[in-house]
Protein backbone atom coordinates (compact mmCIF):
# COMPACT_ATOMS: atom_id res chain seq x y z
CA UNK A 1 0.00 0.00 0.00
CA UNK A 2 0.81 3.35 -0.31
CA UNK A 3 1.73 4.65 2.88
CA UNK A 4 4.23 1.50 3.32
CA UNK A 5 5.78 2.36 0.24
CA UNK A 6 6.07 6.04 1.67
CA UNK A 7 7.80 4.62 4.76
CA UNK A 8 10.58 2.46 2.86
CA UNK A 9 11.06 5.36 0.43
CA UNK A 10 11.94 7.20 3.45
CA UNK A 11 14.26 4.90 5.03
CA UNK A 12 16.03 4.56 1.60
CA UNK A 13 16.55 7.99 1.88
CA UNK A 14 18.11 8.49 5.01
CA UNK A 15 20.22 5.26 4.36
CA UNK A 16 21.74 6.51 1.21
CA UNK A 17 22.11 10.12 2.57
CA UNK A 18 24.13 8.88 6.06
CA UNK A 19 25.95 5.76 4.20
CA UNK A 20 26.85 6.82 0.89
CA UNK A 21 28.06 10.23 1.37
CA UNK A 22 31.61 10.85 0.82
CA UNK A 23 33.49 13.30 3.07
CA UNK A 24 36.27 12.86 1.53
CA UNK A 25 35.19 13.35 -2.14
CA UNK A 26 32.67 15.92 -0.79
CA UNK A 27 29.77 13.81 -2.58
CA UNK A 28 28.05 10.62 -2.84
CA UNK A 29 29.59 7.86 -4.48
CA UNK A 30 29.28 3.75 -4.96
CA UNK A 31 30.41 1.67 -1.96
CA UNK A 32 32.09 -1.64 -2.72
CA UNK A 33 31.12 -4.46 -0.61
CA UNK A 34 34.10 -4.51 1.67
CA UNK A 35 32.68 -0.63 3.21
CA UNK A 36 35.12 1.44 1.01
CA UNK A 37 34.20 4.08 -1.65
CA UNK A 38 34.97 3.64 -4.88
CA UNK A 39 36.64 6.81 -6.23
CA UNK A 40 35.42 6.89 -9.80
CA UNK A 41 32.97 9.83 -9.53
CA UNK A 42 30.67 9.69 -12.82
CA UNK A 43 27.28 12.43 -12.90
CA UNK A 44 25.31 9.88 -11.19
CA UNK A 45 26.69 11.36 -7.59
CA UNK A 46 24.05 14.09 -8.28
CA UNK A 47 21.35 11.17 -8.43
CA UNK A 48 21.12 11.67 -4.98
CA UNK A 49 19.29 14.62 -5.31
CA UNK A 50 17.45 13.02 -7.27
CA UNK A 51 15.82 10.74 -4.75
CA UNK A 52 15.68 14.11 -2.38
CA UNK A 53 18.05 12.39 -0.03
CA UNK A 54 21.02 14.78 -0.29
CA UNK A 55 20.70 17.51 2.75
CA UNK A 56 21.03 20.60 1.62
CA UNK A 57 24.58 20.88 2.86
CA UNK A 58 25.26 18.34 0.86
CA UNK A 59 23.72 19.33 -2.34
CA UNK A 60 25.71 22.80 -2.48
CA UNK A 61 28.93 20.85 -1.75
CA UNK A 62 28.29 18.11 -4.30
CA UNK A 63 27.49 21.15 -6.84
CA UNK A 64 30.51 23.54 -5.56
CA UNK A 65 32.91 20.43 -5.61
CA UNK A 66 31.82 18.50 -8.59
CA UNK A 67 29.37 20.20 -11.09
CA UNK A 68 30.55 23.45 -11.19
CA UNK A 69 34.51 22.66 -10.72
CA UNK A 70 35.82 23.31 -14.01
CA UNK A 71 38.76 20.48 -13.71
CA UNK A 72 35.74 18.20 -12.84
CA UNK A 73 32.31 18.22 -14.42
CA UNK A 74 33.00 21.68 -15.95
CA UNK A 75 29.18 23.59 -16.08
CA UNK A 76 30.46 27.04 -15.98
CA UNK A 77 27.83 29.62 -15.20
CA UNK A 78 29.96 32.27 -16.93
CA UNK A 79 30.47 29.44 -20.31
CA UNK A 80 31.79 29.72 -22.77
CA UNK A 81 33.84 32.39 -20.66
CA UNK A 82 37.16 30.30 -18.86
CA UNK A 83 35.70 27.18 -20.15
CA UNK A 84 38.92 24.72 -21.07
CA UNK A 85 38.86 23.28 -24.45
CA UNK A 86 39.19 19.56 -23.24
CA UNK A 87 36.00 19.49 -20.99
CA UNK A 88 34.14 22.42 -23.20
CA UNK A 89 30.50 21.03 -23.20
CA UNK A 90 30.68 19.74 -19.21
CA UNK A 91 29.01 16.99 -17.95
CA UNK A 92 31.40 13.84 -19.49
CA UNK A 93 30.55 10.67 -17.80
CA UNK A 94 33.20 10.71 -15.35
CA UNK A 95 34.90 13.52 -13.95
CA UNK A 96 37.81 15.23 -16.26
CA UNK A 97 40.16 14.84 -13.14
CA UNK A 98 40.26 11.21 -13.38
CA UNK A 99 42.87 9.32 -15.13
CA UNK A 100 40.45 7.20 -17.12
CA UNK A 101 38.94 10.58 -18.54
CA UNK A 102 41.75 11.55 -21.37
CA UNK A 103 41.42 8.08 -23.51
CA UNK A 104 37.36 8.67 -23.90
CA UNK A 105 36.58 5.21 -23.69
CA UNK A 106 32.67 4.51 -24.16
CA UNK A 107 31.65 5.39 -20.76
CA UNK A 108 34.67 7.11 -19.96
CA UNK A 109 33.95 11.06 -20.52
CA UNK A 110 31.67 11.09 -23.19
CA UNK A 111 28.37 13.81 -22.50
CA UNK A 112 24.97 11.36 -22.71
CA UNK A 113 21.86 13.08 -22.68
CA UNK A 114 20.00 11.17 -20.17
CA UNK A 115 22.86 11.56 -17.82
CA UNK A 116 22.15 14.77 -18.39
CA UNK A 117 18.13 14.83 -17.84
CA UNK A 118 18.97 12.76 -14.67
CA UNK A 119 21.13 15.80 -13.57
CA UNK A 120 18.77 18.10 -14.43
CA UNK A 121 15.84 16.73 -12.69
CA UNK A 122 18.35 16.00 -9.47
CA UNK A 123 19.03 19.48 -9.23
CA UNK A 124 15.45 21.13 -9.76
CA UNK A 125 14.74 19.30 -6.65
CA UNK A 126 16.97 21.52 -4.56
CA UNK A 127 15.89 24.89 -6.70
CA UNK A 128 15.91 26.59 -3.43
CA UNK A 129 19.62 26.84 -2.71
CA UNK A 130 20.87 29.63 -5.11
CA UNK A 131 24.12 28.01 -5.95
CA UNK A 132 22.25 24.70 -7.35
CA UNK A 133 19.31 26.95 -8.78
CA UNK A 134 22.69 29.14 -11.42
CA UNK A 135 24.10 25.32 -11.77
CA UNK A 136 20.77 24.15 -13.24
CA UNK A 137 20.70 26.93 -15.50
CA UNK A 138 24.16 26.66 -16.63
CA UNK A 139 23.76 23.00 -16.95
CA UNK A 140 20.97 23.64 -19.47
CA UNK A 141 22.88 26.59 -21.38
CA UNK A 142 25.80 24.22 -22.10
CA UNK A 143 23.83 21.06 -22.81
CA UNK A 144 21.27 22.54 -25.24
CA UNK A 145 24.45 24.79 -26.80
CA UNK A 146 26.30 21.19 -27.15
CA UNK A 147 23.82 19.37 -28.74
CA UNK A 148 22.52 22.67 -31.18
CA UNK A 149 26.29 22.53 -32.16
CA UNK A 150 26.28 19.01 -33.47
CA UNK A 151 22.73 19.66 -35.26
CA UNK A 152 23.41 22.87 -37.11
CA UNK A 153 26.71 21.26 -38.37
CA UNK A 154 25.54 17.65 -38.94
CA UNK A 155 22.17 17.08 -38.24
CA UNK A 156 22.52 14.84 -35.87
CA UNK A 157 21.11 13.94 -32.71
CA UNK A 158 24.14 12.06 -31.03
CA UNK A 159 24.19 9.02 -29.03
CA UNK A 160 26.79 10.36 -26.99
CA UNK A 161 28.92 13.76 -27.82
CA UNK A 162 32.74 14.51 -27.41
CA UNK A 163 33.53 16.64 -24.31
CA UNK A 164 36.37 18.70 -26.19
CA UNK A 165 35.73 22.01 -28.33
CA UNK A 166 38.25 20.94 -31.13
CA UNK A 167 39.70 17.31 -31.70
CA UNK A 168 38.76 14.81 -33.81
CA UNK A 169 35.60 13.03 -32.43
CA UNK A 170 34.26 17.38 -32.49
CA UNK A 171 33.85 16.59 -35.85
CA UNK A 172 31.02 14.44 -35.29
CA UNK A 173 29.22 12.22 -33.06
CA UNK A 174 31.02 9.15 -30.77
CA UNK A 175 28.27 7.20 -31.13
CA UNK A 176 25.20 6.98 -33.19
CA UNK A 177 24.49 9.72 -35.48
CA UNK A 178 20.83 9.96 -34.91
CA UNK A 179 19.71 8.40 -31.37
CA UNK A 180 16.73 9.41 -29.53
CA UNK A 181 18.29 9.92 -25.97
CA UNK A 182 20.31 12.26 -27.42
CA UNK A 183 17.85 14.65 -27.39
CA UNK A 184 17.27 15.03 -23.68
CA UNK A 185 20.26 17.21 -23.84
CA UNK A 186 18.13 19.69 -25.62
CA UNK A 187 15.03 18.99 -24.04
CA UNK A 188 16.29 20.50 -20.85
CA UNK A 189 15.74 23.83 -22.16
CA UNK A 190 12.45 23.22 -23.07
CA UNK A 191 11.87 22.15 -19.14
CA UNK A 192 14.24 24.76 -18.29
CA UNK A 193 11.43 27.46 -20.24
CA UNK A 194 8.56 25.98 -18.55
CA UNK A 195 6.81 24.52 -21.81
CA UNK A 196 6.91 20.88 -20.70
Amino acid sequence: DAEALEVHADAMRAALSANLWDVESGTFTNMFANGTFYRRISPTTFYAMLANASTDAQAEASVSGWLTNQTRFAINTKFPDGQMDHVWWGLPSISADDVAYPALGYWRGYVWGPMAGLTYWSLQNYDHIPAVRTARQALTRQMTDMMLNMWNRHTHICENFCPHRSSQCQDDCSGDHFYTWGALAGMISIVEAGMY
